[in-house]
């Protein structure tokens, strides 16, 4: 996913429950590993969601914000 762009693979984010979506499509964007391996980002189009609290996540969290700030403005 291009958010994901210049995170390292096994980065850290902020996590403040345990649930998680089942995708019935295509549209994972990324996986966390926790115990299990879950869906934890989701991408279609122009639409994006994480499990995640971005806010929480300090810098990689703001890299995905700056990442998808550039997204919209192309």
């Amino acid at each position: 996913s291009r958010l994901f762009e210049g995170i390292p693979q096994d980065s850290y984010f902020y996590f403040v429950h345990s649930y998680y979506p089942v995708p019935q499509e295509e549209i994972v964007s990324g996986y966390t590993f926790y115990g299990d391996e879950f869906v934890s980002a989701i991408e279609k189009g122009n639409i994006w969601a994480t499990q995640f609290h971005l806010e929480k996540s300090g810098d990689n969290g703001l890299k995905i914000l700056r990442n998808f700030e550039r997204w919209c403005k192309e």
